[in-house]
């Protein structure tokens, strides 16, 4: 992704590279995206890996080297 997070990001679905929805983007604060996770999102092991993101928060901080890319709808991911 070749720019930071911005506060038209703010409410776009976060997807996984196959397009399974994970959140929303909850807060940009600095150019950085904070995700509030769905709490019926399924995450595998690779992605929280890649992440870095772990089960007890249901807010993430998604780094922008994790996106593939992002258009008005949705922040997606790359694959893992």
């Amino acid at each position: 992704m070749a720019r930071e997070f911005t506060s038209d990001d703010h409410g776009k679905n976060v997807v996984t590279g196959d397009g399974d929805r994970l959140g929303t983007v909850s807060e940009v604060r600095e150019g950085r995206a904070h995700v509030e996770r769905d709490e019926n999102a399924s995450l595998t092991d690779k992605v929280k890996s890649m992440l870095g993101w772990n089960d007890s928060d249901d807010t993430h901080e998604l780094q922008q080297d994790h996106v593939d890319r992002v258009d008005e709808n949705e922040v997606r991911l790359r694959q893992p």
